[in-house]
């Protein structure tokens, strides 16, 4: 485990893929992510960048400088939320938060359709709603609950459903 890296900072995730030359990864997961709040109407656009670059940016330049370290039947999982989804957009608002999970979930099936040959597989799993600070401790699941099924969601993730939009309850999400 390798910690304290700043995944938006290009120089540290090098650093991190020469701390890591050599060894193989057996499973990555992109778990970095920010959530700002915007109000149509007064959108802080340095803001909807900064959840860009954390959200969509990072996890592909993670993913793509570890390529290397990743052999045939590794796995990666990208942590995104369904508010990425387009078709499950009923509420409207929260512009960065959702643009930025939408790019990185077409991130994660370019990735999924371009590593399929060299027969690594990626998930992309929404956790739930969760309580953590960003929705204010007021989600209907723990993290430690989010986390097993995560995890189940991993342990079934094959070159066959690889690409898949996955709720960490095991329902298949839309786009």
């Amino acid at each position: 485990v390798v910690a304290g890296v700043d995944v938006t900072d290009a120089q540290a995730v090098a650093r991190l893929a020469e701390r890591l030359e050599g060894k193989s990864i057996d499973l990555l997961i992109n778990n970095a992510g920010i959530f700002l709040h915007e109000a149509l109407g007064s959108i802080d656009y340095q803001s909807l960048q900064q959840q860009f670059l954390v959200n969509a940016e990072a996890p592909l330049r993670v993913t793509e400088a570890l390529l290397g370290n990743l052999a045939s039947g590794a796995k990666i999982a990208f942590i995104t939320s369904r508010m990425g989804s387009i078709a499950d957009n009923s509420s409207g608002g929260y512009y960065g938060y959702r643009m930025s999970k939408a790019a990185l979930n077409a991130a994660a099936v370019s990735l999924a359709r371009d590593l399929k040959p060299r027969g690594i597989a990626v998930a992309i799993l929404h956790p739930g709603y969760v309580q953590t600070a960003m929705v204010n401790f007021g989600g209907d699941i723990s993290a430690d609950v989010a986390a097993q099924r995560l995890n189940q969601r991993i342990d079934g993730l094959t070159l066959e459903n690889s690409g898949s939009f996955w709720h960490s309850n095991g329902d298949l999400l839309p786009w």
